[in-house]
Order: structure tokens, then sequence, then C-alpha cells
């Protein structure tokens, strides 16, 4: 779906650079979601049985609003804030709907939102039309699905997760949503490459373990998720310099570089070891002693991170502690 549009094959497309949802985003991320509330694909989570020729309340006639409303206030509360001034009184504001397409939530509240929405929907196994005591709709669930495609999306979760995508990359939103459903962030445009092949066996377990849950708290939306990632990223860079020679930091760098470059690039690399180094010794990154100093924003704490991956990268590749990409995995 990324060349549907003709603005889209040529590359005019504005670059996904923005953590915020815009006004025209969160309208079509609405019509998104009111697509699966009268699709039958929020059926099965909140089922409504709506026909008379069944009594027993055994056939599921489509997404009962009022119960998927009751829960989208218990876990997305801001959501249902926003939706009304607490001036018009409580009358006027139930009568609303949260799914306002006029009225901007933050963007946290927003993402909670798609990440709710995504977790429930389900495909239905089959439907049948009912034309007689009001015509409806019959929704059926429950057939199993093949082991081979276990865990792999359903139709329709792809395609909420498609035009999901493709809302974001036509408003440069730097966000998508997983394949396990959820929200990550893209991160900058020049961490991609590095966030998608970034594969590191380095023959150490723990290490491999620390630049992992680096990267994927790197993507996370949560600001202290991404703390968190420049953390363990140089809890790792430290650990990387004893990966040779039992631990003898010293000797084990110098030997690690030497597998990596021949002079005079090795030289660069020793200086990119001794500023970073510098860096988290200066800056509160891994320790919390009070003469150091905090870094002045996110982004600043975004270009650390990729600075510090690049040369981690660049040297698990050159020393081949670098596993190669895999298409296949979850992206």
């Amino acid at each position: 779906m990324p060349d549907t549009f003709y603005t889209d094959r040529i590359g005019q497309v504005a670059p996904r650079t923005s953590e915020e949802i815009s006004l025209p985003a969160w309208r079509g991320v609405v019509v998104l979601i009111q697509q699966q509330l009268d699709n039958g694909a929020l059926a099965h989570a909140y089922p409504e049985y709506y026909c008379t020729d069944d009594p027993g309340r055994n056939t599921i006639t489509g997404t009962d609003r009022k119960g998927f409303f009751n829960a989208l206030e218990a876990h997305v509360p801001q959501l249902i804030e926003s939706a009304g001034d607490p001036a018009d009184g409580w009358a006027r504001r139930s009568a609303r709907t949260p799914l306002d397409p006029d009225i901007m939530p933050a963007t946290a509240t927003v993402l909670d939102l798609i990440d709710f929405v995504a977790q429930n929907i389900e495909q239905p196994s089959s439907t049948i039309r009912h034309s007689w005591n009001g015509d409806h709709t019959h929704y059926y669930f429950g057939e199993e699905r093949d082991p081979i495609h276990a865990g792999q999306l359903t139709p329709e979760q792809e395609r909420f997760q498609d035009k999901i995508d493709q809302v974001f990359r036509r408003n440069g939103i730097a966000f998508t949503l997983g394949d396990d459903l959820r929200i990550r962030r893209l991160g900058p445009p020049e961490a991609r490459a590095l966030i998608t092949d970034f594969r590191p066996n380095t023959g150490d377990p723990k290490l491999d373990e620390l630049f992992n849950d680096a990267f994927a708290r790197f993507v996370s939306r949560f600001r202290a998720d991404r703390q968190d990632a420049l953390e363990k990223l140089w809890d790792g860079f430290e650990r990387l310099k004893t990966l040779q020679l039992g631990g003898q930091k010293q000797n084990s760098i110098a030997l690690l570089l030497d597998n990596a470059a021949s002079e005079p690039f090795r030289t660069v690399l020793d200086e990119d070891f001794r500023a970073l180094t510098s860096i988290g010794n200066r800056f509160r990154i891994r320790h919390h002693e009070h003469d150091q100093q905090e870094l002045p924003n996110d982004d600043a704490g975004d270009y650390l991170f990729i600075r510090c991956a690049n040369l981690i990268a660049h040297m698990l590749r050159r020393t081949g502690r670098m596993a190669a990409a895999d298409a296949s995995l979850p992206r």
C-alpha cells in the first residue's frame, strides 16, 4: 500500500518526522475505527444480540457500542474526558461520542485508542444476512486457524494495520502499528535502517540481550523507555569493551580495534570509543551522581543513541558478530 497515491509514487510525501497527531490524521483514525464498529470486527469482543428470532442470545448481530465505549472509558479515560467540557453538564457530555472528529485529543491518548481497538479486532469466520424481523447480519466467530499461520495477523487486523500506517504516512507521522498490534515509534529517519538491520550475534548472550532490549525500548513511544534504551545501550557499549581476552578491558579494546580496522582508520574508531566513554561519564546516562549533567532534550538522547549504536554496529559487522538481517522478522 505504500504506492497507493501519486505523490507516494513520485516521492513527494512529507517525511515521517512528526511525533504529534494532527487534526486531519485524527479524523482519519476516527473513520477507520468507525468502520471497525460497523463491519463486525469488534463484535466478538463487544457482542450485540439484536435478533428477536434468537431469544437465547446466542447469535451475534453486531457490536455493542455502549459496551465498547464503557470499556474504552475504563482503558483510555483521557479520551472520554476530552470529549466534553465539564461546563456542559453530564447530560450533554454523555450524549456525545468520544470519537468526535472535531475534538482533538492528546497524541498519547490517540495512540492508546489505536492500541485498544487493534488488540480487540477479530475476523468473523462467516456472516449471514437475516432479512426478516429487522434486516441485520449474523456474525460467527471461532473457526480455528491453520496452525501454520497461528500468531499471524488476520486479514482484518492486517487491513486495519495498513490503513493506520497509510494515515500516518500521508500525514508525516513517525509512528506505526506493529505486528504485535501495538503502536511503536519509528525513530528518527537516520536511525531506521540501523534499527531494521541490527541483529547482534556477539557470542555473549547477556550482551546480545542488552543490545536487543535497548533497540526495542528505543522505538517505544514512552519517554521513560527511551531513557532506559540509552542506558542499556551504554551498558552494552561498556560490556563490548571486555568481549575479548577474558574481560581485560584495555587489551580487549585494543584487540577489538585491531580486528575492526587498520591504520589510519583504527585511530578514528579509537577516538570515537574515547569520546563516547567521556560522554557516558559526563552526562546522566548510566550514572546519576550530582556532578553529571542532564541531556538538554529528547533529540539529544536520540542523537547519542544513534551515534553510539552506529559505532557498535560497525564494530560488530567488522568483527563478524552481526547476524544477517532477516526480512521475515516482524516489523
